[in-house]
């Protein structure tokens, strides 16, 4: 099946791949979640495997430095995509593995030195090129003990360290059953602490998020932010390793912590924040007696930028029967004076909450975010969601919104 397929069935969601190699680009990926493909996968009887194919592609494409000729990509892309099929059909018995069951698995391949060696020389030959790193990736999420391995995790820092933190998020999910093996294997290959680092953050949220491991993932948390407190994220940030492992830490041991999309009828998690106006917000105590539409966006966000005008309306047309909203920006540190002019030019007229943080932002990490737009109505009093993502979006807000204040309208006082 084409790759477009995969993307066009699924639900739209603005996601991080940005700012590659020396161009500044947006790539919008076309996947909700996880579930979302992976239910696509059994509809349309698609191989776990050709899914893992399609992940990794999707990761690596765009990110490259490649500057040659088209037929030499496409020549590049064909000679991998060959060895990666000659390595699957004849070991099948990889698909459908659970991350607990990887490691045990790929230990089964007794030829997996011989093809680290061929995509290994595959990207020594054609360095700075996407072909090049799907094939150091391909190395260590499948030949994570062949002796070329230590190897391919160095060239790959050495090359594309400029977009591994992308990358390590974007294999923390259930479609990448190799994520914790992989992660670990550059912890303990790598000559680099950034990469150590980043690749342990990434292992600590695979652990939480796909595995549901949070013992492990505490003692890993714990050991970024006292190994690896003072090394960068990366992506050109300033903030480093430690202050997002200590966020994380605080969402993991929060009682409210979300292990699951939220979704209509949970509680939506409380949090104390600072708005960029300097006013203090206890969620959702402030908006006691009111609806509230909790909004999670970016201005770097082409689908949250064409959603703006739904929530304007929406503001304008309910805001005097109970209806207030608080808008989560997951913009980058330096965007601050951006952000600002956005918001005036667009006529955003209620708080917003930002914290330079990106996709690491602490409310979006507390509220399980991994995709923008993502919109909630809450119920300020109770704190319960009374809708949610596509139910709180274009069309469907007003309906969304002119419901909930009916119901508490209609409420006993």
């Amino acid at each position: 099946m084409p790759n477009h397929q995969f993307a066009g069935a699924s639900r739209r969601w603005c996601w991080q791949l940005r700012h590659r190699g020396s161009r500044r680009r947006s790539v919008v990926v076309q996947i909700s979640t996880l579930g979302g493909i992976l239910q696509l996968c059994k509809g349309m009887k698609v191989s776990s495997l050709l899914v893992t194919m399609y992940l990794m592609a999707l990761i690596v494409s765009g990110c490259g430095k490649a500057q040659q000729a088209e037929p030499v990509k496409s020549a590049l892309h064909t000679a991998v995509d060959r060895l990666q099929r000659q390595f699957w059909e004849t070991h099948t018995y990889l698909e459908g593995r659970t991350p607990d069951q990887w490691e045990q698995s790929v230990l089964k391949c007794a030829d997996t030195e011989d093809y680290a060696v061929r995509f290994l020389t595959l990207a020594k030959a054609h360095p700075n090129t996407r072909p090049a790193e799907e094939s150091l990736w391909w190395i260590i999420a499948y030949c994570p003990q062949a002796p070329s391995c230590k190897e391919a995790v160095e060239i790959l820092w050495r090359d594309y360290s400029q977009n591994f933190p992308s990358q390590c998020r974007g294999l923390i999910q259930p479609a990448a059953p190799y994520g914790d093996s992989y992660f670990r294997a550059i912890i303990e290959k790598s000559s680099s602490r950034q990469m150590q680092g980043q690749a342990m953050l990434a292992r600590a949220r695979f652990r939480q998020t796909v595995m549901h491991d949070n013992t492990t993932a505490e003692k890993l948390l714990e050991q970024v932010a006292e190994q690896y407190a003072d090394i960068p994220l990366g992506g050109g940030r300033s903030i480093t390793l430690g202050e997002i492992a200590k966020d994380d830490l605080i969402n993991l041991r929060n009682p409210n912590l979300v292990q699951n999309p939220l979704g209509v009828g949970r509680k939506a998690p409380p949090f104390e924040a600072t708005t960029t106006d300097g006013k203090t917000i206890k969620f959702p105590d402030t908006y006691k007696g009111k609806v509230v539409l909790l909004d999670f966006w970016a201005t770097w966000c082409g689908p949250c930028v064409k959603e703006i005008p739904n929530v304007v309306d929406a503001y304008e047309k309910f805001h005097s029967e109970g209806l207030e909203v608080l808008s989560v920006s997951l913009d980058q540190e330096s965007a601050s004076k951006i952000l600002a002019e956005f918001v005036k030019k667009h006529r955003m007229s209620w708080p917003q909450i930002y914290d330079g943080k990106y996709l690491d932002s602490t409310i979006a990490r507390r509220y399980g975010i991994d995709g923008i737009p993502h919109a909630l109505v809450v119920d300020g009093d109770t704190g319960l969601i009374l809708a949610d993502a596509e139910g709180a979006r274009g069309r469907e807000l007003a309906t969304a919104i002119k419901l909930a204040l009916a119901a508490k309208r209609s409420a006993p006082k």
